[in-house]
């Protein structure tokens, strides 16, 4: 028998996204939101006022993380975090490219960028799974 996760309290979620305003519109703040909410699943009434609290206490400090010029995580890396879901399940659309040095030539997922570690068709498998892109 499974248990259901109880929702969080409407005023705690809209308190947590009113606070992801502060942060600049973008993947940032759409990626920040999605996980400050995701937070507040299956915590009680007391434990969820306490991280919405501090959600809106700190969302001056994200926002000069976000903004800030020494940023460890670039935007458009932001951007690549979120993983189509087949890239995430392995099924990925592979295509062949060139080093840009011209060394040699290599496979990269057209979808999630991921480079082929494997060698190619020539591996254990024999090719199986992976099909051109």
């Amino acid at each position: 028998m499974s248990t259901r996760t109880p929702s969080p309290a409407w005023w705690s979620v809209a308190a947590t996204r009113a606070a992801m305003h502060a942060v600049p519109a973008g993947p940032a703040r759409t990626r920040w939101r999605r996980e400050l909410v995701s937070e507040l699943y299956g915590l009680g009434l007391a434990a969820q006022a306490r991280h919405t609290v501090g959600v809106l206490v700190r969302a001056p400090a994200l926002r000069a993380a976000v903004t800030s010029r020494d940023r460890v995580v670039e935007p458009a890396e932001e951007v690549a975090m979120s993983k189509p879901m087949k890239c995430h399940m392995g099924w990925h659309r592979w295509h062949t490219v060139s080093a840009e040095d011209g060394s040699g030539r290599f496979r990269v997922c057209r979808r999630c960028r991921k480079e082929d570690v494997s060698g190619g068709p020539g591996h254990w498998a024999g090719g199986i799974g992976h099909a051109a892109g």
